[in-house]
């Protein structure tokens, strides 16, 4: 049904306009019979039909020609004159070509008048047609502006996609190398442990490249993801990393973009524990309240830090983070608090459940 009213293809474009000619004629063809109290319904028809010929052609050379070539070049001078010209010339033609279809419509007692050519009757036809051609091109602007308004709506929502995937591809892969780096001293050190880690880095791999392509994921797979992303870390650090991951209320059935935990926690891991040769913490916490998601991701920081370039590179994560979620969350939707100390930094992220707070919706 919407490609019948907005497909532009000539198909649907002549499916449109020989409906609405047929609805309109039948429709008006129902009227006069009514009103008329006429006997003979073939030849109301017929008379409409007639006259609707005429009225579809003035209609169309008003808004496929002078409207194109007049109106919208501010020729509205030029407009007026050619558009009454073209609608007395039909109205002309009209009454030439029969006077039962000219005189039926405006003056049915003057039918049987013929090869008079009255003037004030043909100012009269001009004058309704000229009213009906009003409404067709009310009709054809509306159209239009609905499908000008959907395509803007179409291609607005695309946009906010593009820039969606685009922003949330910009995945550092530092956290596959080093995994590669610790399967293969790991499958020197104790092979029996390496099929474990394999199934778990095919389950982060297979989650980064099907499920961030999606609009809104589970709570509990994002979750998921980071408890076997601290798993594969672990390797690397050993036990001189201490992780804590707090689950507080009902996560299941909540819903967020993808990678925005996962995105806390790999920042925390990166810019925290990487820098810390003693024994670095992370404390993450997945907390659900009143209609919200609660985020949290702390690191230990080492006294000795000193700023450095991964600080604006830091800076420019969380700004690419912020940039996302005000492409798929309203204003008010959603909030990130960071903050860093000399001994810990911390990011907040909340988020709002209700539908009307988001841009884009679960798919």
């Amino acid at each position: 049904m919407n490609k019948l009213f907005f497909d532009t293809g000539i198909l649907y474009r002549g499916s449109r306009h020989i409906l609405f000619f047929s609805f309109t004629v039948l429709c008006f063809t129902g009227i006069l019979f009514v009103q008329n109290g006429s006997n003979n319904l073939l030849h109301t028809f017929w008379v409409t039909f007639s006259n609707a010929i005429f009225f579809f052609s003035y209609a169309y050379i008003t808004i496929f020609l002078l409207i194109p070539e007049f109106l919208l070049k501010q020729k509205i001078v030029w407009f007026l004159l050619v558009f009454l010209l073209v609608g007395v010339g039909l109205s002309a033609l009209k009454l030439v070509v029969s006077d039962v279809i000219f005189y039926s419509t405006i003056s049915p007692e003057n039918v049987e008048r013929t090869g008079a050519m009255n003037l004030r009757f043909i100012v009269v036809n001009t004058k309704d047609m000229t009213f009906i051609v009003a409404l067709f091109c009310i009709a054809k602007y509306v159209k239009d502006y609905l499908f000008a308004e959907n395509m803007r709506k179409k291609l607005e929502r695309q946009n906010k996609e593009a820039q969606s995937k685009l922003l949330q591809s910009q995945f550092d892969p530092h956290f596959m190398f080093n995994t590669i780096n610790n399967l293969y001293a790991l499958s020197l050190l104790n092979p029996l442990k390496t099929n474990e880690v394999i199934k778990r880095m095919k389950t982060v791999l297979s989650y980064i490249i099907e499920e961030s392509q999606k609009s809104f994921v589970r709570l509990t797979d994002e979750v998921e993801l980071v408890e076997n992303y601290i798993l594969l870390e672990k390797l690397r650090y050993g036990k001189r990393l201490k992780v804590e991951l707090a689950k507080h209320g009902k996560l299941v059935e909540l819903i967020l973009p993808p990678m925005i935990l996962f995105l806390l926690v790999e920042n925390s891991f990166k810019h925290g524990s990487s820098l810390d040769a003693g024994t670095p913490w992370i404390k993450i916490e997945v907390k659900s309240e009143a209609g919200k998601i609660f985020l949290s991701a702390e690191n230990s920081k080492p006294k000795s830090i000193v700023k450095t370039d991964g600080d604006s590179e830091k800076r420019k994560r969380f700004k690419s983070l912020k940039e996302r979620l005000d492409i798929i969350y309203h204003p008010s939707g959603y909030k990130i608090k960071v903050e860093e100390k000399d001994t810990y930094f911390k990011v907040n992220v909340e988020l709002k459940q209700d539908i009307e707070y988001r841009q884009t919706t679960y798919r």
